[in-house]
């Protein structure tokens, strides 16, 4: 189970205006921090040599969250705005990941720098947070386009607890055009799928009839296909893809096949 840890020190702010339409001199929806998903450019954000395998994400929830993954570790805080202005709470709880390396070393100079955002600008895809020191350049992501591909189960959430996959087992997920397929551990699925900004849902899923040796499998199958079905909402970063269930915790988490 991830557990959040305090990784800064200091108070949180009052979320406000987490809905506001953004900086752009046009407004409008297309001019919002909340609903993309923005994946750090490393190389114009100057948090040393870009590395391969390393992604930092921001996600702006219109309740003043600010979520996201810093390279390493998943990150959570909160934010607030005023016309152009934005502020980023000091106080960042994160997942407890030992880091190593590049992943260690981006993750630092960015949960450093991101609470010294002081205004905000959207062109197109492109947000620029200037802070006090240098500044903060993300892209959007094209959820749908992250999330087409073929996956394999890291972990999935069985009723209370988040596992590995029986030893031995692999599951997997496909994702293409409207559709989700994959083999459960012991038979293939199919079904339908929607992803709109970062919010999924999955199902109804049916599954081939095969009937499986394994007690433990077969229990395995249930569960991870009642998981996919719990899926609300899903983040991809640093080469992973998770859903997460109405309250925010894991159903599935994926790595790249």
């Amino acid at each position: 189970m991830l557990v959040l840890a305090v990784v800064t020190a200091g108070a949180l702010l009052a979320a406000c205006g987490g809905d506001d339409d953004g900086g752009g001199d046009g407004g409008g929806k297309n001019q919002s921090l909340v609903g993309p998903e923005w994946e750090l450019d490393q190389q114009a954000s100057k948090l040393g040599t870009p590395s391969r395998g390393v992604t930092v994400t921001a996600r702006f929830g219109s309740d003043g969250s600010l979520t996201g993954n810093s390279g390493c570790n998943n990150y959570a805080t909160t934010y607030a705005v005023d016309g152009k202005q934005l502020t980023v709470a000091s106080q960042i709880a994160g997942t407890r990941r030992l880091c190593a390396g590049p992943a260690n070393n981006v993750e630092a100079a960015y949960l450093a720098r991101l609470p010294k955002a002081e205004s905000f600008a959207i062109d197109a895809t492109v947000l620029t947070i200037t802070t006090s020191s240098d500044p903060l350049v993300y892209r959007a992501v094209n959820a749908k386009d992250a999330l087409a591909g073929k996956w394999e189960v890291l972990n999935y959430f069985r009723p209370g607890a988040v596992v590995s996959p029986v030893l031995g087992s692999t599951l997997t997920a496909e994702f293409a055009d409207g559709t989700i397929s994959g083999n459960s551990g012991c038979n293939q699925y199919t079904g339908p799928y929607e992803a709109e900004g970062t919010s999924i849902t999955i199902g109804p899923l049916a599954t081939t009839l095969r009937a499986c040796a394994d007690p433990a499998v077969d229990q395995q199958e249930t569960d991870y296909l009642a998981a996919l079905a719990l899926a609300r909402t899903f983040s991809v970063a640093g080469g992973n893809l998770t859903l997460f269930r109405e309250d925010g915790g894991i159903a599935v988490t994926f790595a790249k096949a």
